[in-house]
């Protein structure tokens, strides 16, 4: 039997020093491109994605002028 992803395989770059590190564990249901559709947040760099087993989605924020970052966002 194949095991879940989680968010720190999807999301190697993952700081332990930001909110979703707690996160870091939890199995992702979908991973999710840019041109496939949009981040549901309001951060405006997020070309990379996904949608975690808990109903957050975690997004990697390439912000060319703040750096790298992982906003959380609810999902409905």
């Amino acid at each position: 039997m194949e095991q879940k992803k989680t968010l720190k395989d999807c999301m190697y770059d993952l700081f332990d020093d930001v909110p979703a590190y707690k996160m870091k564990d939890v199995p992702v249901v979908r991973e999710v491109d840019f041109r496939e559709m949009p981040w549901p947040g309001v951060h405006k760099n997020v070309y990379y994605w996904v949608v975690l087993e808990n109903g957050y989605a975690v997004g990697m924020n390439e912000n060319p002028s703040r750096g790298l970052s992982f906003p959380i966002v609810k999902i409905k």
